[in-house]
């Protein structure tokens, strides 16, 4: 790959990333988050592997892949399909027919 293609996955990269990590801090501000330890963790955990890709260059001297830009568009994409479920009082690994 050229100079450019590489900078242009690593923009298009930490764009995307960064938008995972914009959804991850409104879970964490969001009543669920603060009364379920499992939801908490794991809006922390992916946070933290957003930022760890997005800034992936700065922080390893290593450049994104077609793959790794893909892969962290699919979470964004999941992330987004979920909004809905997010305006909800339930517990998120929980079903509506469980009480």
């Amino acid at each position: 790959m050229t100079w450019q293609t590489h900078q242009l996955l690593a923009i298009a990269n930490l764009i995307i990333c960064v938008g995972i990590g914009w959804a991850c801090i409104c879970r964490l501000n969001s009543e669920i988050c603060k009364r379920f330890r499992v939801a908490r963790a794991r809006y922390t955990l992916l946070l933290g592997g957003a930022m760890a890709s997005g800034m992936q260059p700065a922080l390893w001297d290593s450049w994104p892949t077609v793959g790794s830009v893909l892969f962290a568009a699919s979470v964004l994409f999941g992330l987004a399909i979920n909004v809905v479920r997010w305006y909800g009082r339930t517990h998120p690994m929980r079903r509506k027919g469980d009480v």
